[in-house]
């Protein structure tokens, strides 16, 4: 990649988003001398302002290498330089001294990373807003006219088969749609049924999961997120006929639009 381009997509995105690119330096692991590293070892010291006395002797200097190559080989010496950076700064919250070693690059590493997977979720859960917001009424119609016939339409067809429930996130998104569509409403005792079930299906669920040769505890209490994904993927199941009967859909070619 270009300078230029490169600069263009760190406006654009958060560096440690365009670190994480293929386009970016190579990789620690994919280094083929040893001066990339070296050069990232004496940047490093003057960046901490460590003493000549104060750096690492040949033997922990080797040990410091094995280190960088063995557990952060994913990263490029660049990279590598930004986190102490930001280190240094206070934005990683942790304790830097004028010192250079293993203990002190994990530390530093560690703390980047998580900083890291903020950094860029935050970022690619901002566009997602920007983007839904300048969605134009076009094409959220054209959207869910996909959504519709790529999921809901295989659901319903293929819940003529079903015995038992669809319990998967895909199944889950077809009960919220309809659930915010307004097609599927549930009494408070149609509720405490599908939570009821809910709790059963997980039961047997970690079961099989068990059988399979997981190691799993049976004990191992469902979480909110999930209870409602079973709850929404059974309570689909047994509103099925409801919802077809009431919007008269006819499955095959969804001629009627939910």
């Amino acid at each position: 990649m270009k300078k230029n381009e490169l600069a263009i997509s760190t406006q654009s995105a958060p560096l440690e988003l365009v670190y994480s690119r293929d386009y970016r330096e190579q990789r620690i692991k994919h280094l083929d001398s040893p001066e990339k590293i070296i050069e990232l070892l004496n940047y490093l010291y003057v960046l901490l302002n460590v003493k000549k006395d104060n750096q690492l002797n040949e033997i922990e200097e080797s040990v410091l290498n094995g280190v960088i190559l063995n557990n952060f080989g994913n990263f490029s010496t660049d990279e590598i330089k930004h986190a102490f950076r930001l280190g240094v700064a206070g934005e990683l919250e942790i304790e830097l001294y004028n010192k250079l070693d293993s203990i002190t690059l994990g530390k530093v590493l560690q703390a980047y990373k998580r900083y890291k997977a903020k950094k860029i979720k935050n970022f690619k859960s901002n566009n997602m807003i920007k983007e839904k917001k300048n969605i134009t009424p076009e094409k959220k119609a054209e959207i869910e006219q996909e959504f519709i016939t790529n999921c809901v339409v295989p659901y319903f067809d293929e819940r003529k088969e079903m015995t038992e429930p669809k319990i998967d996130s895909g199944t889950y998104a077809v009960f919220k749609y309809l659930w915010d569509q307004g097609d599927i409403k549930l009494t408070k005792k149609e509720k405490t049924q599908f939570t009821k079930e809910a709790h059963k299906y997980w039961q047997l669920a970690l079961k099989e999961r068990k059988k399979l040769g997981e190691n799993i505890n049976l004990d191992k209490v469902i979480s909110h997120k999930g209870e409602s994904i079973y709850k929404g993927c059974i309570a689909l199941f047994h509103k099925a006929d409801e919802i077809l009967k009431n919007k008269e859909i006819e499955v095959k070619g969804w001629n009627d639009k939910l």
